[in-house]
């Protein structure tokens, strides 16, 4: 899950939020109800689209295009919605970057946050899905 680690990372570096205390990976995880009322987030990887080839990647592709949902959780519409903006900024601004496992052309967010309804335990969610284009290092 090297896309999943690198999208935690610049989460963390923005100041978004914590892995394994309010920001949490797969579709595994067992996300708690924070004490504090504040908002979660949840990482899950979907189906992306194909690879980009250029005449000079022979061995494997230039661009790999893997994708991700981004959900924000919470108590209250205004902590969910404002946790998913948060997130969403911060992908947003991803251009040209070298991020743990490779180069980053962008990360794009596919729409803006919506509201999701509600999870088993009441929470609100608002989410959106991100496509992103790097180049891996291997």
């Amino acid at each position: 899950m090297p896309f999943l680690d690198d999208l935690v990372t610049e989460l963390e570096d923005a100041g978004v939020g914590t892995w394994g205390l309010d920001i949490f990976t797969s579709t595994r995880a067992e996300i708690p109800v924070l004490p504090s009322g504040e908002a979660s987030l949840q990482l899950i990887e979907t189906g992306g689209t194909s690879p980009e080839n250029t005449q000079n990647a022979l061995g494997q592709p230039a661009f790999m295009r893997p994708s991700a949902q981004v959900l924000a959780r919470a108590k209250s519409k205004v902590q969910a919605e404002t946790k998913a903006w948060d997130a969403y900024r911060v992908f947003f601004r991803v251009r040209n970057k070298f991020i743990n496992s490779g180069w980053y052309r962008d990360i794009k967010p596919l729409q803006a946050p919506i509201d999701l309804g509600l999870d088993d335990r009441g929470q609100i969610k608002y989410g959106f899905n991100v496509l992103a284009a790097y180049n891996r290092r291997d």
